[in-house]
């Protein structure tokens, strides 16, 4: 069939409407594409336990053009994932405080600073040895000394370990090196320079800086009371705008520089986080940088070619392996010299050991500006992808391994993490042992020295030791997990050993030991999570403080005594749940006593109520015959019964089973008037109703 001119123009050249229609229509299949293989993939890493960004690459792995080739153009979603990256180092920049600084300013120096000193070195040293030019090797050192802030933290929070010593140090390196990333960006130009060039770019790096400190400086005085008065509207769209407008147009004016646009966004962060609204827009912008973020991971993986990484699979093994080594090497030397135990420096060293996310960003701008191939790009997105991967595979069999190490002849010989002996020491007997010197173990230590009970501190933080014992403290370096430093502390003699630390292994294995040592010992744990009690309960804990159930119990009677339910019969449920871990909500007996009460919700803070429970010696006894003011201060001013509320009752009623006292007077005396009201009758026996 012929066509005429028009019909063949417009078939051979379609509108541009219809193209940009057509673009349109194509971006936002692969969009949906990505994100429902991104739910199903980081789904099933879930169940693995496997990390959320791990999940992220591998979802970029499969729907590559190197893959199942679903997005088969990965430039399609570059642009939303380099906004991520905007929003990423944004929220980088919210988190940072100067105070945070001050509080990790020791083990940054100690442990960060030549961690990353030393990756750098080798990093730049191994490339050199190749033959790579010195300006591109050390932009390699600079790739690999970075960590990945997003997969550690996550490691770390789910595992409960952000509080541990290895938590705290791990969190002091990746800020450390959060902070170098500003200094990477701005190197990174000056590598790129040419020898005849160098004066040119240092003039450019030069205004850089100078619009840095610019942004800073103007930013912290003119920030805050633009906010104060977007604050003043109540309008959270407006808010969020002004604050998306900060975000961008700083990023814009280190761009008009030659700087990074991320660099932009982490200085509009810092500018907002120095301010009173920094909490409340990280809160805001946390949404959109978990999703917008995502899609830079998944973009990382589809750039991840599976053939190249089948056909260069033996030297990106080796390199993968020297890497991990090396930066788990440089973050575990100095921790030890540092003073921390051989088991904390070595997962604080692994947990350091793959590359970081800020790594991809400035490996995308050294491709751009030449300073690697496209093959070293390939090869560097290969190790990189895998060394993520790798990272929670290797620490989740890491403590088992830490722990047939440290029983090696050669370890305990050269670790020496016992605290010194000392007359005071060996002295000890019916002492109290206390493992950690946090917030719970300072106020216990404090109580036991004003009563003049004998008792000893372990911490595995060294400045703490060092500072307390500067000031008259029993306390003493060591891992309450080795056998060796609990023989030191006498625990053979002790009366009782209280574990307040946050690593939970190391909990279990202090309670193991310790029930080995001294099967008299009572042995109290204080833990985060009530499902980790049964565990030390079957290790030999005697009692198990749990965070989680203490708080469940105070919250629900804070709410029980807003609606005045009797005080005796919310002690009586709470004494039920934590002798029977819960069953008593499964109780029918107990629901209908709480729904047969029905409170007024009229009365005042000063005023307490009991019901007198079946096995009260009160009852049938009269107001007078009590004599309840007389023996604890509280006066009974009123009596319900049967639904009905006797005011001002007089001397002679007598009181009945089932009567809730309205009780008057203060908080300390309601606690004797109660128990005076819950003792039994002759010849009844003494059990909750």
């Amino acid at each position: 069939m012929k066509r005429n001119f028009a019909t063949t123009l417009l078939a051979d050249n379609p509108p541009a409407s219809r193209i940009h229609r057509e673009d349109e229509a194509v971006f936002l299949k692969d969009l949906l594409l990505v994100f429902l293989c991104a739910g199903v993939v980081v789904y099933l890493f879930h169940r693995l336990k496997i990390p959320t960004v791990v999940g992220l690459l591998a979802t970029g792995i499969v729907v590559g053009p190197y893959g199942l080739q679903v997005v088969d153009d990965v430039h399609r979603v570059e642009l939303l994932a380099e906004i991520g990256v905007v929003v990423l180092l944004f929220t980088v920049g919210l988190e940072f405080s100067l105070s945070r600084v001050v509080k990790m300013a020791t083990m940054m120096l100690q442990v960060g600073f030549p961690q990353v000193g030393f990756s750098l070195l080798a990093g730049t040293l191994a490339c050199m040895a190749t033959g790579i030019a010195w300006n591109s090797s050390v932009f390699a050192g600079m790739l690999v000394a970075m960590s990945s802030t997003a997969i550690v933290i996550k490691l770390l929070a789910d595992r409960g370990e952000l509080g541990t010593p290895h938590g705290r140090i791990s969190v002091a390196v990746l800020l450390f090196q959060d902070l170098l990333v500003v200094v990477c960006v701005l190197v990174v130009p000056l590598l790129a320079a040419e020898s005849g060039q160098h004066h040119s770019f240092l003039w450019d790096v030069s205004q850089g800086l100078a619009m840095v400190l610019a942004i800073i400086i103007v930013g912290r005085f003119a920030v805050p009371p633009l906010l104060y008065q977007i604050v003043q509207t109540r309008n959270r769209e407006l808010f969020l705008i002004c604050i998306f407008v900060i975000c961008i147009g700083t990023a814009a004016l280190t761009n008009m520089v030659d700087l990074s646009l991320p660099l932009g966004a982490f200085l509009a962060g810092l500018i907002i986080a120095e301010s009173e609204y920094g909490h409340q827009t990280l809160a805001e912008v946390m949404p959109f940088r978990d999703t917008l973020s995502s899609l830079f991971f998944i973009s990382v993986g589809m750039l991840l070619n599976i053939n190249y990484l089948m056909t260069h699979g033996w030297s990106i093994s080796l390199l993968l392996i020297a890497i991990l080594l090396l930066k788990a090497l440089t973050a575990t030397v100095p921790s030890l010299l540092a003073g921390y135990s051989f088991r904390t420096a070595v997962l604080a060293g692994v947990s350091l050991a793959q590359i970081g996310e800020f790594s991809f960003v400035l490996a995308k701008s050294g491709l751009e500006v030449k300073l690697m191939t496209a093959d070293q790009y390939q090869f560097f997105l290969a190790v990189s992808v895998l060394s993520m991967v790798a990272t929670p595979l290797v620490l989740a069999g890491l403590p088992r391994l830490i722990d047939l190490i440290e029983q090696s002849p050669l370890v305990k010989s050269w670790q020496n993490s016992t605290p010194q002996k000392d007359d005071l020491i060996d002295e000890l007997n019916g002492h109290v042992v206390i493992a950690g010197y946090g917030f719970n173990g300072r106020n216990l230590a404090t109580v036991l020295k004003e009563l003049k009970i004998p008792y000893v501190v372990l911490e595995m933080n060294p400045q703490t030791v060092r500072r307390e014992r500067a000031q008259g403290q029993s306390i003493y370096y060591g891992d309450s997990g080795r056998e060796s430093v609990l023989e030191h502390v006498h625990i053979e003699k002790a009366k009782a050993l209280v574990v307040a630390i946050n690593d939970p292994i190391s909990a279990r294995r202090t309670v193991q030991l310790a029930r080995q040592m001294n099967p008299d010992l009572h042995i109290v744990v204080r833990t985060r999570y009530f499902t980790e009690s049964f565990d030390l309960k079957r290790l030999g804990a005697n009692s198990i403080i749990s965070e989680e159930f203490e708080t469940s119990l105070e919250i629900f009677a804070h709410v029980l005594r807003e609606y005045h339910i009797p005080g005796n019969m919310i002690n009586r449920l709470v004494a039920n749940i934590r002798s029977d871990h819960y069953q008593a909500f499964r109780g029918q007996a107990l629901g209908r006593t709480l729904l047969s009460f029905t409170p007024d919700g009229n009365l005042d803070a000063q005023f307490e109520s009991c019901q007198l429970a079946p096995h009260s010696h009160a009852i049938g006894k009269t107001l007078g015959q009590l004599r309840l003011r007389n023996l604890t201060g509280v006066t009974i001013v009123a009596v319900k019964r049967k639904g009905q509320v006797v005011t001002n009752p007089a001397a002679d009623m007598k009181l009945e089973l089932g009567d809730v006292l309205v009780l008057l007077g203060q908080p300390e005396q309601f606690e004797t008037a109660i128990e005076l009201l819950e003792l039994p009758a002759e010849g009844k026996e003494d059990r909750p109703a």
